[in-house]
């Protein structure tokens, strides 16, 4: 019972700070990508890892259990919850207070709880992450009970092959497939299977190949990656070069890997502290959130200076730099709403009411 307080409060020392700090990278370039700031030299950066560094954290902490119905509880506190009660607030308050067009309220709780990506979908990454979660246990519960010698390279072959085929789904089906203006389906199972690509690598990262990671993880193959990363995406945007599906796949997986590769290599290396371990922890109420917090100061930005904000916006370099320090400031001013749900409606989140725990433990 004393450990569970401790995880409510934030203070669980089994907590694995290069997670945090990776979930703290790749919720600062979610944030960041959805200002009307962002430039392309940033997003080229940031594209290949930033969602999928997020579904390889989520595998690699991954703890199996063969009770089903277990699994699907704990996942159904800790994820749909929380996706159902941020997702119903956002949809009230945009019907309130909106920066932008939007459907009705009936319309926008329809396209809510049918998770079209791009129909009303604020917090599709938590539903998406929700979705995965039950192939990838099947996934994982048949790999952990084969004795198969080659089983390490069949769950990835197999994983892998998912995911291409889902990745060019999104290519070559028609765009407007579907009555509401694409090919996307519910509840992202159009995407989910390149979600599960990255859980599978991340849980057998853990179980695998950290130790290995760990022993040629020096600077010298840190700047040595970091360069080839640099390279590949970085080449093809400065030419604008086209590629065909075939090349357009290998580069796709090949850039996201890499990409996985460089941001784990520093995190491991970086010394946390309380502002990234808090950031890192929350992420899926940053997630939630930044979406208002953002639309709104960009919103005053417009009314207050809106000269000196188009002169921002029409600089790469001035627009660059604006974005980031923009990243940063909605990650602290988020801290507060965040404080809040912790202390006062931690079962949003899945956990227990800590006053609760602790009268009780008395």
């Amino acid at each position: 019972m004393k450990e569970e307080i401790l995880e409510i409060r934030g203070g669980n020392n089994n907590r694995i700070n290069w997670v945090d700090i990776a979930k703290f990278v790749c919720i600062m370039f979610v944030m960041l990508s959805h200002l009307e700031s962002a430039t392309n030299v940033l997003r080229v950066f940031y594209k290949p890892f930033f969602l999928f560094l997020f579904f390889f954290c989520s595998g690699y902490v991954y703890k199996h259990k063969d009770n089903f119905k277990g699994f699907l509880y704990k996942k159904f506190r800790s994820l749909f919850i929380p996706w159902l009660v941020f997702s119903i607030l956002i949809v009230l308050s945009a019907q309130i207070i909106s920066f932008n067009e939007h459907d009705s309220l009936l319309e926008s709780l329809m396209w809510n709880f049918l998770q079209i990506r791009g129909k009303s979908d604020e917090v599709w990454f938590v539903a998406a992450l929700f979705a995965a979660f039950i192939p990838f246990y099947f996934i994982i519960k048949k790999y952990n009970n084969s004795n198969n010698k080659n089983k390490d390279r069949n769950i990835i072959i197999f994983t892998l092959i998912l995911s291409i085929l889902s990745y060019c789904y999104s290519k070559l089906v028609n765009p407007n497939l579907f009555i509401w203006g694409s090919n996307a389906l519910p509840w992202h199972l159009d995407y989910i299977f390149q979600a599960i690509f990255f859980m599978t690598l991340g849980y057998l990262f853990k179980y695998k190949w950290e130790t290995k990671f760990n022993k040629y993880n020096n600077v010298k193959n840190r700047i040595l990656i970091t360069l080839i990363y640099l390279l590949l995406i970085y080449s093809i945007y400065i030419f604008n070069i086209n590629l065909s599906l075939f090349l357009d796949v290998i580069y796709h997986y090949l850039t996201s890997i890499i990409g996985c590769i460089v941001i784990i290599s520093y995190c491991k290396v970086i010394k946390i502290n309380k502002y990234i371990s808090f950031v890192g922890q929350n992420t899926l109420i940053y997630f939630a959130f930044h979406g208002k917090l953002y639309s709104l100061i960009q919103t005053i930005l417009k009314k207050i200076i809106p000269d000196i904000y188009l002169i921002i916006l029409n600089n790469v370099f001035y627009s660059t730099v604006f974005s980031i320090c923009f990243a940063i400031l909605l990650s602290i001013l988020l801290i507060i709403p965040t404080l809040i749900i912790n202390n006062y409606f931690p079962f949003i989140m899945g956990k227990k009411n800590v006053n609760f725990e602790m009268r009780k433990e008395k």
